[in-house]
């Protein structure tokens, strides 16, 4: 029967454990989005902000970029200057009013300082319109209509009028007037142009100058007045005229906007800490949202843990009893693992009952093995005794039969080694038998060249004997040229030595052909000798052919003989080799019988060790039963 524990308070959850996960991954992410969007939003802010500040710095650079045009204009004279003027003064115009309009977003007031900033720049551009005209008017490059033409013609009028006075003095009061006008028109200051209305006044004045040339240099007069005022007008330096008023809307607009740049960067830097702060308010408000939900979730999970642990602990720390059951309630995972764990219980609980069924069966077979394992083991002992005993007997059998198959091994050998003596001492007589034969042949062939060589010197000596019959006939001949030249006296002096030379010479070639011939003589008894003796070896070598032709034969039958015997003995060696292979075979099979019986004998003690480990088993496994309640 099984038990419940209805003493339990029931422990049930409206939400499960996968649902509460799941429930704080959706808060997360929702914090984490909310987090990233206000984060994004914030950034945004700032950044519009620091464009606001690169807005600022670029209309710093186009301002720079109008008194570079301004400058460019006032050094070149060219009127494509003002043109770019305009230009950069309409885009920064429109940066400045576009600035404006992103600083009211930011709630920044601010308005005033950008007005003031576009006010001065606007009359910084008429001030700068203004400059052109009048250097135009005074100077223009592309037209011929100002200031300095006119002068330039008046002062060619006056120069030619001068001329046709003939005075030393005019020419001179005239030529310092024109130095001072040079002067002022090559560096125009406050000091040359009073030195040159001066020069102009003291030239007005001066009684060398006829009154036929007042026109003249009234013209003059007139038009370097007209100069110099707007000269004067437009300023000689920096800081005089229109340059300075121009140059004090410069410094006035860039102090603006170097002032309006400390403000956007001050706004920025309050921005960036605000967004810090903020951020760190909203991170730190979800931080604390998620770790009270992380609290009251993972509490009312380790609760529910903690109520299922105590119920396992008291099943596992009782006596065993089977029939307990947990009967948790609730839908959650907690719930489903107490459901499985009351079915392993049950599961467990039936094992129990049919594993103390299979005891006592187990108990008696494991009994009967015991016995008939011991009956094996003693068979298998008997059995071990007398295969070792047969194994000895076939092992001196197959020790005698190595023995006999060594000594007919032994005895091939020496027959093989004598037969391929007999067959060695076979080619050496054959050998000897071709030798003998080749030299027959080549002392017959010596025989032939020596008879040959006896021919050639009997007609050596037969030139010989001609040789002497001429040194005699020569001799003669001599005896009678010096007999003729005794005849001729003084005359024939020359002669007689010549023929004395001659006589001489014929008795030593006499002298030598008599030696020559005694020489061949010589060789001609040697070769005869030496021919007779060849005859008498070719003899000897043809009866030594005859006797190696015998001894040959005989070798050959001893060859024969041998290989008989050998044959013989390869074959007793062949059935003794076979009779010990089947010998070693029988050997290796009592062998191996011996051996399965020695393992027959520890398999059969193996299985009555395990008969008495499953009988020791078997009353453990009895004691483990009893103590459950089944």
């Amino acid at each position: 029967m099984e038990k419940s524990r209805s003493n339990k308070k029931p422990f049930s959850f409206a939400i499960s454990i996968r649902g509460k996960l799941l429930l704080i991954n959706l808060t997360l992410l929702t914090c984490v989005g909310l987090y990233a969007f206000y984060e994004h939003a914030s950034f945004s802010s700032f950044e519009s902000l620091e464009h606001a500040a690169t807005e600022n710095l670029q209309a710093s650079v186009d301002l720079l970029t109008l008194r570079r045009h301004e400058k460019d204009f006032l050094a070149r004279k060219e009127n494509k200057y003002p043109k770019r003027f305009d230009d950069v003064f309409n885009t920064l115009s429109q940066r400045l009013v576009d600035l404006n309009s992103l600083l009211k977003l930011h709630n920044l007031h601010l308005e005033k300082q950008t007005t003031n900033i576009i006010e001065t720049l606007d009359r910084y551009q008429q001030q700068f319109h203004l400059l052109v005209d009048k250097v135009n008017s005074i100077e223009g490059i592309e037209t011929s209509d100002n200031h300095r033409s006119r002068l330039e013609s008046s002062r060619k009028k006056l120069k030619s009028a001068a001329s046709s006075y003939d005075s030393f003095y005019l020419e001179v009061e005239l030529l310092e007037l024109i130095e001072k006008d040079y002067r002022y028109l090559a560096d125009s200051t406050a000091e040359s142009s009073n030195n040159l209305l001066k020069a102009v006044s003291k030239f007005a004045m001066s009684e060398h100058v006829p009154s036929s040339l007042k026109p003249e240099f009234d013209q003059y007069k007139q038009d370097v007045e007209t100069l110099v005022a707007a000269a004067t007008e437009l300023g000689h330096s920096a800081d005089e005229g229109l340059k300075a008023q121009l140059r004090k809307n410069v410094h006035n607009a860039e102090n603006g906007i170097k002032s309006l740049q400390t403000e956007i960067s001050h706004a920025i830097k309050l921005k960036s800490e605000q967004i810090r702060t903020q951020l760190l308010v909203f991170g730190s408000a979800i931080v604390a949202i998620l770790s009270i939900l992380l609290f009251f979730i993972g509490r009312s999970i380790l609760s529910r843990i903690n109520a299922i642990n105590i119920l396992m602990k008291e099943i596992a720390s009782g006596n065993g009893d089977l029939t307990v059951r947990m009967n948790a309630k609730g839908n959650d995972e907690l719930a489903q693992l107490a459901n499985s764990f009351d079915i392993f219980i049950s599961k467990l609980h039936g094992n129990i009952q049919d594993l103390a069924k299979v005891m006592s069966i187990l108990g008696e077979s494991s009994e009967n093995s015991k016995t008939n394992a011991v009956k094996s083991m003693n068979n298998a002992e008997q059995q071990k005794i007398q295969s070792e005993s047969v194994a000895t007997a076939v092992n001196e059998l197959v020790m005698t039969s190595n023995e006999i198959t060594a000594n007919i091994e032994c005895a091939a050998n020496s027959a093989e080694t004598i037969k391929q003596d007999a067959q060695g001492a076979l080619e050496i007589t054959l050998a000897t038998s071709k030798s003998m034969q080749s030299l027959s042949s080549s002392i017959s062939e010596s025989q032939a060249l020596i008879v040959n060589l006896a021919e050639q010197s009997k007609e050596i000596n037969q030139v010989i004997t001609a040789i002497q019959n001429i040194a005699e006939q020569t001799n003669l001949l001599a005896l009678n040229a010096a007999i003729e030249a005794a005849r001729a006296g003084e005359y024939g002096r020359g002669f007689s030595v010549v023929a004395d030379e001659v006589r001489q010479l014929s008795l030593m070639t006499n002298n030598s052909t008599h030696q020559i011939e005694s020489t061949i003589q010589d060789l001609a008894s040697g070769i005869q000798d030496t021919a007779t003796k060849m005859s008498s070896s070719i003899d000897l070598a043809c009866h030594t052919k005859e006797t190696a032709s015998d001894v040959v034969k005989a070798i050959e039958d001893m060859v024969i003989r041998i290989n008989t015997m050998s044959d013989m003995n390869t074959q007793i060696a062949t059935a003794s080799e076979q009779q010990s292979m089947v010998s070693a075979e029988i050997d290796r099979n009592i062998t191996e019988i011996a051996h399965l019986a020695s393992d027959t004998h520890h398999i059969v003690s193996g299985s009555v060790h395990c008969s008495e480990q499953v009988s020791s088993v078997s009353h453990k496994l009895e004691k483990i039963v009893a103590q459950f309640k089944y």
